[in-house]
């Protein structure tokens, strides 16, 4: 042989092509199995179905505490400013300032006069001198009442002037 020519040489293993497939097997089920599997089926589908709507009727029955809650925390709010607007008003009420306005402008009410003024007198004692000299005093203090009722008429006058420019 020659190196310019090239023989072809064919190896055959005396192996055929064929395809390879494996064998099929069947498995066999009973009947008793299967009823036993769909009611294992049916079971989990139940149980997962309750379990569903008790997820839901929690939720449902939270959110309306919750909003129990919120409705409540509401009204606090609002009574809380109500008491606040009550306090702010009741300071305002309470300023001797507006009392003694509102006592001159609505109720006509003014200072005393010292013609209103009455003065008591409180002398212990039982013995007869002190209540003669205590009948004398009357009578004079009646004398100088009259004296001073004159003049308490011109005071009265000064007395209103004074208290209408307060």
């Amino acid at each position: 042989m020659s190196a310019l020519r090239k023989e072809v040489i064919d190896f055959d293993y005396e192996q055929e092509s064929s395809e390879y497939s494996p064998k099929k097997k069947r498995i066999k089920r009973n009947k008793k199995n299967n009823i036993i599997e769909s009611f294992k089926n049916s079971v989990i589908l139940a149980v997962t179905f309750v379990l569903g709507i008790l997820i839901v009727y929690n939720y449902a029955v939270i959110t309306d505490k919750q909003m129990e809650l919120n409705t409540l925390n509401n009204e606090i709010a609002t009574l809380n400013d109500d008491i606040d607007a009550y306090n702010i008003a009741l300071e305002s009420i309470k300023n001797t300032n507006s009392i003694e306005e509102i006592a001159k402008t609505y109720l006509g009410m003014n200072y005393p006069t010292r013609k209103q003024t009455v003065f008591v007198d409180f002398a212990y004692g039982s013995s007869d001198t002190e209540n003669t000299e205590s009948a004398k005093d009357t009578e004079d203090n009646e004398t100088k009442a009259a004296k001073d009722e004159s003049r308490n008429i011109l005071i009265g006058i000064i007395d209103k002037v004074v208290s209408f420019i307060q």
